[in-house]
């Protein structure tokens, strides 16, 4: 009886094993390309007198309804438009101006194939 409890386990583990992943849309990932963030402003290791607003691009696989950003951990409505290119513009205001310290900034996307990615990266206010 054990011997064939451990079998049945074996045989469970192994097919778990060699399940597909599924994207976000449902479909199995074969071949999945993160999206990419660039091209930042302010940018990343920089040092600016402060900081009320920020752009950046995105690739074109990127799914614009899934990109997000925080500035210091602060989620910020960012706003997000194709380009002629067919990459992504992504720009926001902050509420108020920061003019001391260091400003953090996070972006996560997916593409959509379903991976996702994040940028991050550091502006210092002189």
């Amino acid at each position: 009886m054990q011997k064939l409890l451990m079998i049945v386990l074996f045989w469970m583990a192994a097919g778990a094993a060699q399940a597909e992943a599924v994207s976000h849309h449902g479909g199995p990932i074969l071949h999945c390309t993160p999206p990419q963030f660039f091209d930042e402003s302010p940018a990343a290791e920089s040092s600016v007198a402060s900081v009320d607003e920020f752009t950046l691009f995105a690739s074109d696989n990127t799914d614009p309804s899934t990109v997000n950003v925080w500035v210091n951990n602060t989620k910020i409505p960012a706003h997000v438009e194709q380009q002629r290119s067919g990459r992504w513009l992504i720009k926001g205001k902050l509420v108020a101006p920061i003019t001391s310290g260091r400003v953090w900034f996070k972006v996560t996307g997916d593409s959509q194939e379903g991976c996702d990615e994040l940028r991050v990266w550091n502006v210092y206010i002189r």
